[in-house]
């Protein structure tokens, strides 16, 4: 029996999981089309602000989904527990977390902002904690961002620190400090996502309570760092202490209580698993009835195919914005029209590919070389 047969996912495939992803990928488009696609003077607030919710969000939301992916895909290591099953779930987990290492850090070359090497990291890590009970992969997210904090106030005393800064992993330094604290996406506080991600995964995800648990779950989520960060910063820092007399101190303090992806902050990390619970459960409960499901079935695909579109989103998407969008395209109208035209074009690759083949290109490559 092979490595893939031993870790293979539910036969009942949970598509609105598929959904989900699609989401997020086009919400990743968001935000990276947007660093070569500006904003006008002219463009209304409100849409400005509709392209900064997706900031750190769709990441976020898809780093959740793998870790609900790693539950599914190891459920039967875990629910059979037996030596033969558990050592195949880990070598699976490790050969996908060294193929989509070594794949990001090529893929660097090309886009500083690459998540996959922090992906291979996060598999990783995922092989030797997948067996765990729910609740300490909960401890363990918590302990995870509470190291970023600790981190965030005791480095840079000590060492110069550029943060999230994409240095060459020439230097092993400089790739460990990347990976685990001053990257785009460090295992400190990130792989919280990917850990509260797992969790989720082992509750039943076909069952409509629980859709309901995760949407208003994610809701009070998001609430709650909402609050904590007006108690925080809006009535605490801004009313009784008065910036001019602590300068850099105030504002780097205050970072901590912010909700924006740099720094990854407590609260951050809240909104972010707020939003991944509130898609995956209205992707749930979407794909939930069969009609809609069949409706949906393209952008399910594409879901299914989302680390070749999250290359292509560079190669084609990116590539494409900076060679041939004018210098007066310039707006937040310009963006999103880019984004839908390339969500678009992935919709109808997948329908035409899917015709043929049950797996994308890149997750084609990765099922041969580890499985």
């Amino acid at each position: 029996m092979s490595e893939s047969e031993i870790t293979a996912p539910a036969r009942n495939r949970l598509e609105g999981i598929d959904l989900a992803r699609a989401i997020a990928i086009m919400g990743m488009t968001v935000v990276n089309f947007s660093i070569y696609i500006g904003h006008a003077e002219t463009d209304p607030s409100w849409l400005i602000q509709l392209e900064s919710l997706f900031s750190g969000r769709a990441a976020a939301t898809f780093v959740f989904l793998a870790g609900v992916g790693v539950a599914l895909l190891t459920r039967r290591a875990r629910t059979e527990r037996t030596p033969d099953l558990r050592r195949a779930a880990r070598i699976n987990l490790i050969k996908r977390g060294v193929f989509l290492f070594l794949l990001g850090v090529s893929f660097r070359a090309q886009w500083p902002y690459d998540i996959l090497h922090f992906y291979g990291v996060y598999l990783t890590i995922a092989a030797l904690v997948f067996m765990w009970p729910a609740r300490w992969l909960v401890v363990l997210a918590f302990a995870t961002v509470a190291t970023f904090v600790a981190f965030y106030f005791a480095l840079p005393p000590l060492m110069d620190l550029d943060y999230w800064d994409s240095p060459s992993f020439a230097n092993p330094w400089l790739a460990i400090q990347d990976l685990f604290f001053t990257g785009h996406h460090p295992v400190t506080p990130w792989f919280a996502y990917f850990l509260v991600g797992m969790a989720v995964g082992r509750i039943d995800l076909h069952r409509s309570a629980n859709h309901w648990r995760l949407l208003i779950g994610g809701a009070l989520l998001i609430g709650l760092a909402k609050a904590i960060k007006f108690a925080a910063l809006d009535l605490a820092f801004v009313k009784l202490i008065p910036a001019e007399e602590y300068g850099y101190a105030i504002s780097y303090v205050a970072g901590i209580f912010g909700t924006s992806a740099y720094p990854p902050a407590p609260l951050y990390i809240l909104f972010g698993l707020g939003t991944g619970m509130i898609v995956l459960s209205l992707s749930l409960m979407l794909c939930a009835a069969e009609w809609r499901r069949k409706l949906l079935t393209p952008i399910i695909w594409t879901g299914q195919m989302a680390l070749t579109f999250y290359l292509l989103h560079v190669f084609v998407g990116v590539t494409a914005a900076e060679w041939f969008l004018p210098e007066e395209s310039e707006s937040v109208y310009w963006l999103f029209a880019w984004v839908i035209g390339f969500f678009i074009l992935s919709v109808v690759f997948a329908t035409l590919w899917r015709r043929h083949h049950k797996r994308g290109p890149v997750e084609w490559a990765m099922r041969r070389l580890v499985d």
